[in-house]
């Protein structure tokens, strides 16, 4: 894992939180905030759910533990959701380009919100995020399906048939 690597992965990632994101703009208030019963309830529930561990691993990233977890309350509609994700996005932008090789394979510890102690390298971590965020992402589209919405692919090589490198 190098940092051209990372940039992909994030570049993608990116890339396709932005595609989920205007799928569920075609949603109403009340079908985004439906608890469908899944582990987040709701299709804003898990989008908060992504956000919230995007931001908290860009932190991480950045050598600290924050113990604050985000509710649907903190966001209460797409709109906030996106402009959050939006600068989670930018600080991990301004990270990578910061990023060198050597960097990647640093370990990194951390503590999270219930006072355990967890130590990683910071390429593993980084990796993490963008497969924490594609599972979610999986949640979203099955839920954007019961709620009659067509969501648009987000696999890994359509982002480069759409010109992602």
């Amino acid at each position: 894992m190098n940092t051209g690597d990372i940039r992909l992965l994030l570049s993608y990632n990116t890339w396709a939180n932005r595609r989920i994101l205007a799928a569920a703009r075609l949603l109403t208030a009340e079908a985004l905030q439906r608890d469908l019963g899944t582990s987040y309830g709701s299709v804003q529930g898990t989008l908060v759910h992504l956000l919230w561990a995007e931001w908290i691993w860009l932190e991480r990233w950045l050598g600290r533990s924050p113990k604050q977890v985000f509710g649907t309350g903190d966001f209460p509609d797409l709109a906030a959701i996106e402009e959050r994700l939006a600068t989670i996005q930018r600080g991990q932008e301004a990270f990578i380009e910061t990023l060198t090789d050597d960097r990647v394979k640093t370990r990194i510890s951390y503590e999270n919100a219930r006072g355990e102690r967890w130590e990683y390298s910071l390429g593993h971590m980084m990796q993490h995020i963008v497969n924490h965020s594609t599972y979610h992402r999986g949640q979203v589209v099955t839920l954007l399906r019961q709620l009659g919405q067509t969501p648009p692919p987000t696999d890994f090589l359509v982002y480069f048939d759409e010109g992602g490198s």
